[in-house]
């Protein structure tokens, strides 16, 4: 790999910044909810889920504390319940609270 210096810790800056990657597990015995039919909860960012609405990945714009009360806030208007779900903020090498 072949450093960048100032132009690539810029443009990895301006790729990153402002998005944070949540997976959000369901449990089994949870009611299949698919979230994307849930406004409040689409509203958080760009999601995906596995067919049977198990495994949310969702990436957001919220860093994790705000990400968690809009999600509660969100779960509130459908079949889920916070207990039903498991956050798992994605660490993969962004930036994120730094």
């Amino acid at each position: 790999m072949i450093p960048m210096g100032l132009f690539g810790d810029a443009m990895h800056a301006l790729y990153h910044s402002g998005h944070y990657g949540y997976n959000v597990n369901v449990k089994k015995t949870a009611p299949a909810v698919d979230p994307k039919e849930v406004p409040a909860i689409a509203a958080l960012g760009r999601l995906n889920r596995t067919p049977n609405f198990k495994t949310w990945s969702i990436d957001s714009p919220y860093k994790t504390a705000e990400f968690t009360e809009k999600l509660t806030a969100a779960v509130a208007t459908c079949d889920l319940k916070m207990s039903d779900l498991e956050i798992k903020p994605q660490i993969d090498g962004r930036w994120g609270d730094r």
